[in-house]
């Protein structure tokens, strides 16, 4: 059965909710992340290194806004202007961004978690369930 993509996305990448029920926040905080949702017991991080994909996103985020700013200040040197010094002016900015994106960041990743079956629900290991054995080396017989 496929998972709805855009569905999981935006109620998760967005929204913050759980990626299975989209009933309960996924934080408790403004980064800090529940054990598990309380609603269906879909427990977010799985493994120690679980969050590495989200700083990996949220440093990109950051690095996204320093490279647009800039583009604009080679462009239009708005920050020179202002009086600033450029280089510390997108050093801080950026930082703010990779600060405010870091939840989105987060958001994005467990829902990708969730889609590629890395996550599991209460104490069931994460990932698609294992094949029956009863289906395995079987031949059908005409």
């Amino acid at each position: 059965m496929s998972k709805p993509f855009l569905r999981t996305f935006w109620r998760t990448g967005v929204k913050g909710l759980c990626p299975n029920c989209g009933k309960t926040s996924m934080f408790s905080g403004y980064i800090e992340m529940r054990e598990r949702c309380a609603n269906c017991q879909l427990r977010y991080q799985t493994s120690a290194g679980a969050w590495l994909g989200a700083l990996a996103l949220g440093y990109t985020i950051g690095a996204a806004v320093a490279i647009v700013l800039t583009l604009v200040e080679i462009g239009y040197r708005p920050m020179r202007d202002a009086g600033l010094d450029p280089a510390w002016t997108i050093v801080i900015i950026a930082l703010v961004g990779t600060a405010v994106g870091y939840r989105w960041a987060k958001s994005f990743w467990f829902s990708l978690l969730y889609l590629y079956d890395f996550m599991a629900i209460g104490d069931v290991p994460p990932g698609p369930p294992p094949v029956s054995e009863r289906h395995v080396g079987r031949v059908r017989e005409p």
